[in-house]
This record gives structure tokens, sequence and C-alpha cells, in this order.
């Protein structure tokens, strides 16, 4: 049977939620779990694929923040933010390690299934907004951060890839940012 969740760890912020799992508390880390393992897992999927790299990611991720609580600076980065970049840190290295075996890329992600709650909503919509932004780039910037952000591949590397030169690779990718930063201007104030 199932211990019933507990309602103060429920309603508390991300922030003071982390300060909980700085303090070496089970319980809170259970709540960052529950919060937050369905979106490391799919951003795991995402780079890594289905199965156990996926899920052994997403321990690594929670186990990273159950022991570097003291990394965390919330002036830098929201919570969720913070983890997210832990998951993928830790998924590129999986698929680097991988290559390097030369067992090639990752086998395409099936789309995580959505959990059922308000906050999943609000994920949504804000994934939806993200998705119509990046949608709107031209397509060379959009390939760039995909392949940067879910490849782990350098601009150097990304250049070769798209027979362009570095300075070019740079300057899309610094137009992809700064387009999505203004686009997405109040979702970023809200994560903070």
């Amino acid at each position: 049977m199932e211990a019933p969740p507990n309602p103060s760890l429920r309603a508390v912020d991300d922030l003071a939620l982390i300060r909980r799992v700085a303090e070496r508390r089970p319980e809170a880390l259970g709540e960052l779990y529950d919060r937050y393992a369905p979106l490391l897992l799919g951003v795991a999927r995402r780079i890594v694929g289905e199965g156990f790299d996926a899920e052994e990611v997403l321990q690594e991720t929670l186990l990273h923040a159950w022991g570097q609580t003291a990394t965390y600076d919330p002036a830098r980065s929201s919570v969720s933010t913070w983890l997210v970049l832990a998951a993928r840190g830790r998924a590129l290295d999986r698929l680097r390690a991988r290559r390097a075996r030369g067992q090639g890329p990752a086998a395409p992600a099936r789309p995580a299934r959505e959990a059922r709650s308000e906050e999943a909503g609000v994920r949504a919509e804000r994934r939806q907004r993200v998705r119509a932004v990046l949608a709107a780039l031209p397509d060379e910037q959009r390939q760039i951060l995909d392949l940067a952000f879910w490849q782990g591949l350098s601009q150097g590397e990304i250049a070769v890839r798209m027979g362009a030169p570095l300075e070019t690779i740079q300057a899309r990718a610094l137009a992809a940012l700064r387009s999505l930063r203004q686009s997405l201007r109040d979702d970023i104030r809200e994560l903070m």
C-alpha cells in the first residue's frame, strides 16, 4: 500500500523543496521526483531513446539533485531549468559514450504520456508556445538548435555537418537564441 502524499510538501514551492532536499529529507526527494520525473524522463528519452539509458539518466539526475543542491543558484535559473540541464548533460554523456563505443545514435523516442494535473496542462501550453516559436524560426536556425541541444554537437561540429562556415553557424545560433528569448520573455520570467 502506498503512503499518502505529504500535503505540506505538495504545497511548497520549488525553492523551498530544494532547501528541504539539501537538508537530506527523503520525503522532499520523493516530492521532487513526483514533480519532475515525467519531464526529466522525457528529456532523457528524447536524447538517448527509450529504455534503460533514459531511466538511468533520470536516476543520476535525481542523485545529482540529492548530492549537489549546494550548486543550485536560484539567481541563475529555476529549479526545473537546473534539473533539465542536469538531465540533458547526463543524457548527452551517455550518447557520446555510445558513439565512442560505435553503437551509434539513439533511436527516436516515443512521446511520453502526459501526467493528469493542472501543472501538466500549464507545461503543455508552454511546450506548445515553444514549439510555435521554434517552428517560426528559419530552418537553418532551428536545425542548429536541434543539433546543439539534443545531439550535443559543438558549433564547429555543426559547421562541418551543415557544410557552412563556423561564423555563419555562430551568427545563426545567436539569432535563433535572441529570437527565442524575445518571443518567450514572459515564459522565461515565470520560470525564474
